[in-house]
C-alpha cells in the first residue's frame, strides 16, 4: 500500500480509506492516517513523480565454498549472451561478488524496460532456451541457495544515468534495509531530500530501489567509492552537511534491520 501511494498520482479518498483499513489501522487513528497520506500529494516532491515502467530484478546466489571460480566462468559466457539477445527483454546492468559481507555470494542486477510484461516475457523465453536451461542446471550444482526480488526505482534516483558516470576500478557498497510495514512512504520522503546531501565529488549514489515482489519493504541503496578509505572519509563528511543529521534521525526508527555489503564487479559486469 505504501509503495503504491508514494509514487502514484494522487489517489481518491475512498481508495486510501480502503487501503488503510486493509492494513489494520484502528478506526480511532484511521482519519488522521488518511489525511496524512493525502496531504503528501498537495505539494509535489520528487518522490511523487509518476511511476516509471522499468522494473529491476536483484538476484542473490550463495555458492558452496570453493565454487566461485567455476560459477563465474560459466556466467561469463552465458549472461552477456542473454543481455545481447534483442529478443529477450532483459538486460544485465551489473554483476558482483561480495568482498565484505555474506561470503561466497554473487549478486546480479537486471533491468526490464518494458516492466512486468518484460519480466513475464523474458522468463517465458528463457524457460524454453536450451542453452540457458543447461547453464542453470550446471550452476545449481554449485549453489547452496538463491533468492531474488523484483524492484522499482525511487523516482528521485536515476540509477541508469548515474551508472554511466561511475569510474572504473572502484568498489561498490550495497546497503539493504528491511523497513517496518507502512513506513516506505516516510523513507522515500526523507531520502528525496537526503540524497542531495550525499552528492560529494567522491560520494557516488548509484541507485536506489524498493521491493515489489519477494521480501517486501526492502530498500536497497547502491554507492560507488574509490576505495574503503574514501568511503570512510565521505561518510564522515556527510555529517557536516546541514540537515543530514535530521534525515538520519527520522529514518533510523523506520528500520527493522540493515546490512552493508562491499562488492567487486565481475569481469563481465557492464557496471565497472
Amino acid at each position: 500500500m505504501a509503495s503504491l501511494l508514494l509514487f502514484a498520482r494522487r489517489p481518491s479518498t475512498a481508495l486510501v480509506r480502503t487501503a488503510v483499513r486493509s492494513i489494520g489501522v484502528s478506526s480511532a487513528d484511521r482519519k488522521n492516517f488518511v489525511s496524512r497520506i493525502l496531504d503528501r500529494y498537495e505539494s509535489p516532491t520528487p518522490a511523487n513523480d509518476p511511476p516509471r515502467e522499468t522494473v529491476y530484478e536483484l538476484q542473490f546466489h550463495t555458492l558452496r565454498p570453493g565454487q566461485m571460480e567455476n560459477y563465474l566462468h560459466a556466467a561469463e559466457e552465458e549472461l552477456p549472451r542473454i543481455t545481447n539477445d534483442e529478443n529477450i527483454p532483459r538486460y544485465l546492468l551489473a554483476s558482483w561478488t561480495v568482498d565484505i559481507g555474506a561470503q561466497d555470494t554473487a549478486i546480479h542486477l537486471w533491468s526490464y524496460p518494458t516492466g512486468y510484461q518484460g519480466v513475464h516475457d523474458a522468463k517465458d523465453i528463457l524457460a524454453k532456451d536450451k542453452a540457458y536451461i543447461s547453464y542453470i542446471r550446471r550452476q545449481a550444482d554449485l549453489m547452496r541457495h538463491r533468492r531474488n526480488q523484483i524492484l522499482v526505482e525511487f523516482s528521485f534516483w536515476n540509477s541508469e544515468d548515474m551508472m554511466k558516470s561511475c569510474e572504473r576500478g572502484g568498489i561498490f557498497e550495497l546497503r539493504s534495509y528491511q523497513l517496518k510495514p507502512g513506513t516506505l512512504m516516510d523513507w522515500g520522503q526523507e531520502w528525496s531530500r537526503g540524497i542531495v546531501k550525499r552528492m560529494d565529488a567522491q560520494d557516488k549514489p548509484v541507485g536506489g530501489w524498493y521491493s515489489q515482489i519477494g521480501d517486501l519493504y526492502m530498500v536497497h541503496h547502491l554507492w560507488s567509492y574509490t576505495d574503503l578509505q574514501i568511503r570512510k572519509e565521505v561518510r564522515e563528511s556527510a555529517w557536516q552537511q546541514p540537515g543530514w543529521e535530521e534525515v538520519v534521525a527520522r529514518t533510523v526508527p523506520l528500520i527493522r534491520w540493515m546490512e552493508s555489503s562491499i562488492l567487486r564487479p565481475t569481469s563481465y559486469s557492464p557496471l565497472q
